[in-house]
């Protein structure tokens, strides 16, 4: 079967639908050619889907593994990968939010030549070698065009900083620690990089800064660097003259990553 199957993971949806666009729009590819769960009417209801995935990587000839954080998380996407890895004629990893090279070292990947989605030659790369290939139409200006569309997104997704973390199956967020703000005794105040994806009665805007705040003795102090799972109780947006808008983000449950 001709075709591309896009590994991925749901928590990075909105990406991969812009993805899709973009070789949709970009390269030429039909829509009939590209397989991918987060679009509507991809897996039939009342079917197996696992079983359709797994004759779906087997027989694409192309696959395309959207590489983030929340795919290495992803026990199923491993799965996918190293599907992949043996069944695809042609395996192209592509790696967003802030997933760099060494982050595979240990992966079946290692040795294999990767792309990032941020950066143009990447892509432009990719580009090439599935025109070659056959996969793609050749028409540069579109693709020009459209690359341009697309990088102003990937090079946003890119910024760990400014990413919304979701939560994972048991409704913890991975966070890293950026900063420590001083407050009165005997509270403790610490900077996240990055946001989390909640949803909040009182407005959310994607330049606000997100701060964990609780009752010292309640959990650990923290230090910047520190990796930490927390699940939120409750969030309360506030404007600060030196910081400006900001979320006290008060956990419910809390722990260090050891």
């Amino acid at each position: 079967m001709n075709g591309i199957f896009i590994s991925h993971s749901t928590k990075n949806k909105e990406l991969v639908e812009r993805l899709v666009e973009f070789l949709r729009s970009g390269m030429g590819i039909e829509n009939s050619k590209i397989f991918c769960t987060s679009i509507n009417g991809t897996l039939p209801t009342g079917k197996d889907f696992v079983q359709i995935i797994k004759q779906e990587v087997k027989e694409r000839e192309m696959v395309i593994a959207l590489i983030t954080p929340e795919y290495l998380e992803s026990q199923f996407c491993m799965m996918e990968l190293g599907a992949a890895w043996i069944e695809a004629e042609y395996l192209c990893p592509i790696l967003a939010g802030g997933v760099e090279y060494q982050d595979l070292s240990e992966s079946p990947l290692q040795g294999i030549q990767m792309r990032k989605i941020d950066k143009e030659e990447d892509l432009c790369a990719v580009y090439n070698e599935m025109v070659k290939q056959g996969r793609a139409s050749l028409d540069i200006v579109q693709f020009n065009k459209k690359l341009q569309e697309f990088l102003k997104h990937a090079v946003t997704y890119g910024r760990q900083e400014e990413r919304a973390t979701c939560p994972d199956s048991n409704g913890y967020h991975k966070v890293v620690i950026e900063e420590e703000r001083t407050v009165p005794a005997p509270y403790r105040c610490y900077k996240i990089k990055g946001r989390l994806d909640i949803e909040a009665a009182d407005g959310a805007d994607d330049k606000e800064s997100h701060w964990i705040f609780y009752k010292a003795g309640v959990f650990a102090d923290l230090k910047k660097g520190d990796v930490v799972f927390l699940k939120v109780g409750k969030t309360e947006r506030k404007y600060f003259a030196d910081i400006g808008w900001a979320r006290n983000i008060y956990p419910d449950k809390m722990y260090k990553d050891v």
